[in-house]
C-alpha cells in the first residue's frame, strides 16, 4: 500500500493502474499499430479542426471570448485571432467536433480525439514540445478516455450523460498533464480536480445544436485547467474516478471497478474513423447500404423498400427529423436516403437546399427500422446492421456487416485519409496550401517544436 495525502491506495486501484500504464509511454516502444493509430488520429482531428474553424458555432464561442478578455499568444488552427492555453483548447474542439465528422470509440460511445488532440496541441505549442512528445501524450489522452468510457458504458449515455463530455475531461488531464511533465502524485491531482468538473448532459437530442460542440470545448479545457492547477500544487482526492463518491460512483453508480478496462490494447488501436460525416452508429448500415449499391448497380429510384435491422443505440436514431444540418447528421431515414440518391455522404448534402429535396423525403418513407436481441448482443463489440433492399423489379438483396469502413478492423487507407485531411483543409485554404498542410503534419514524429506546424494556411 502506498500513500498520498494521508490516504490508504490499493496497488490495483483503477487510477493506480491507469497511471502506471501512462507513465510507461514512449512512442519508440510502442508496436507499430499504435504509432501508426496515433499518427492517424492525430490527421485527423487537426482536419476536423480547419474544416470545422469557420462553423458558426466556433465563431460564436471565440466571439464569446473576445469580449471577456483580450486575445493571447497562442495561435488557434484556423483562426485569425490567438488564444491563451485554455481559450485555444476550448476554440480547437468545439472546430474539432462542429462537422460530427470526428472519431469515435463504440465501446464507450466517445469521441476521443476532440477532446485530446486539442489539449495536446495547445500544451504542446504552450511548451514547445516536440512532435514525438505530442504524439505520447495523444496516446495518454486516448488510453484514459476510453479505460474510462468503456467502464462507463451503457449506463453513463443511459442515464442521459453527454460520454465524451464526461469522460472527455479525463483525456485532457491526461494528454496536458503529460506534456506538463507532471510526476504521478501531480497527474493524480489532475484527474481528481478533472472529475469534479466532468459534465454534459445529452439534452441535445431534442434541440440546441450548438450544446453538443460546446461540451467537448468545456472539457477539453477544463482537462487542461486541471493539468495546469496540478503543476502549481493543488491537491485533489485521490479517488476521485473510482472513489465511494467519485465518478463512476456519481454518474453510474459503480465502484467494482478494479481490474476493469485498462489491461487491455491500447485504446487508440481501437478507435474508428469516419468515412461520412454524421453519427457513428449509423455507419454500418450506411456501409451495407452503399456496397449493395455499388456490388449489384442499382440506383436510389430503383429501391422499393429498405429494412434495417441493427443495435438499439442505431435504430433509436430513426426517428431523427433532418429539420436543421446537426439534426439531419443523426436522422437515419435522411442518411439512407442521401446515400442512395447520391452514393455517398458529403458535408454539402446537409445544406438547407440539400435537406429540403423531396426526392430525399419520398425515398425514406420506403424504409423501416427495428433492433433485434442478435443484433443488440453483438454491440458494443462491432457495430452491426443487417440491411435489405428490394427493389421496384422484385429482386430483393441483404447484407449483414459486424462493423463499417472506418473501423480497426476495416481501416481507411493511407489514401483515403489523406484525401479527407484535404477536402477539410480545403474549407480554409486552396488546395495545394491543403496538400502542404498535411505533409507537414504527417511529419510531426520529426519535428523538434510543434509550433512551427501552426502556421496560418494561405
Amino acid at each position: 500500500m502506498e500513500r498520498l495525502m494521508g490516504a490508504p491506495l490499493s496497488d490495483d486501484g483503477f487510477t493506480t493502474r491507469l497511471l502506471d500504464k501512462l507513465h510507461h509511454i514512449r512512442l519508440a516502444d510502442l508496436d507499430q499499430r499504435t504509432q501508426q493509430a496515433a499518427r492517424h488520429h492525430l490527421l485527423d482531428t487537426v482536419a476536423l479542426i480547419y474544416g470545422g474553424s469557420r462553423e458558426e458555432t466556433t465563431g460564436i464561442a471565440e466571439a464569446t471570448l473576445a469580449a471577456a478578455r483580450p486575445p493571447g499568444g497562442l495561435p488557434v488552427l484556423g483562426r485569425e485571432r490567438r488564444a491563451d492555453v485554455l481559450d485555444a483548447t476550448f476554440i480547437m474542439a468545439v472546430a474539432g467536433h462542429s462537422l460530427e465528422f470526428d472519431d469515435g470509440f463504440s465501446p464507450g460511445a466517445a469521441h476521443p480525439g476532440v477532446v485530446t488532440v486539442p489539449a495536446a496541441l495547445a500544451v504542446g505549442n504552450l511548451v514547445h514540445a516536440s512532435g514525438e512528445a505530442v504524439l505520447e501524450a495523444i496516446v495518454a489522452g486516448y488510453e484514459t478516455i476510453t479505460s474510462i468510457a468503456r467502464t462507463a458504458h451503457p449506463m453513463l449515455r443511459g442515464r442521459g450523460f453527454h460520454p465524451t463530455a464526461t469522460a472527455g475531461v479525463f483525456a485532457a488531464a491526461a494528454a496536458a498533464g503529460r506534456l506538463l511533465n507532471l510526476d504521478a502524485d501531480e497527474q493524480r491531482n489532475a484527474f481528481g480536480l478533472a472529475a469534479s468538473s466532468a459534465g454534459g448532459l445529452a439534452a441535445f437530442v431534442q434541440g440546441g445544436d450548438d450544446l453538443k460542440r460546446l461540451h467537448v470545448g468545456h472539457a477539453a479545457r477544463e482537462g487542461v485547467f486541471a493539468a495546469l492547477l496540478a503543476k502549481q500544487g493543488a491537491a485533489a482526492p485521490p479517488y476521485a474516478i473510482e472513489g465511494p463518491k467519485g465518478f463512476f460512483a456519481a454518474f453510474v453508480d459503480r465502484t467494482d471497478v478494479t481490474g476493469t478496462a485498462i489491461d487491455q490494447t491500447w485504446g487508440i488501436t481501437q478507435c474508428y474513423i469516419k468515412p461520412w460525416p454524421c453519427c457513428g452508429n449509423l455507419l454500418s448500415s450506411i456501409d451495407a447500404t452503399l456496397r449493395l449499391r455499388r456490388e449489384h448497380g442499382f440506383s436510389g429510384e430503383d429501391v422499393a423498400t429498405l429494412e434495417v435491422d441493427t443495435y438499439r443505440a442505431a435504430a433509436d436514431r430513426a426517428a431523427t427529423p433532418w429539420t436543421t444540418a446537426a439534426s439531419a447528421q443523426l436522422s437515419f431515414p435522411y442518411l439512407l436516403a442521401t446515400a442512395l440518391l447520391f452514393g455517398t455522404i458529403r458535408l454539402d448534402h446537409f445544406s438547407g437546399a440539400a435537406r429540403a429535396n423531396t426526392d430525399v423525403e419520398a425515398m425514406a418513407q420506403r424504409f423501416s427500422f427495428h433492433s433485434s436481441d442478435a443484433m443488440n448482443a453483438r454491440y458494443p463489440a462491432g457495430r452491426p446492421s443487417r440491411v435489405k433492399i428490394t427493389l421496384k423489379d422484385g429482386r430483393s438483396f441483404e447484407r449483414d456487416v459486424n462493423d463499417a469502413l472506418g473501423s480497426p478492423s476495416l481501416p481507411l487507407s493511407e489514401d483515403a485519409l489523406a484525401q479527407k485531411f484535404v477536402n477539410l483543409a480545403v474549407m480554409v485554404t486552396n488546395e495545394t496550401s491543403a496538400r502542404a498542410l498535411h505533409a507537414a503534419w504527417a511529419g510531426i514524429a520529426e519535428v523538434a517544436d510543434i509550433g512551427v506546424l501552426f502556421a496560418t494556411p494561405r
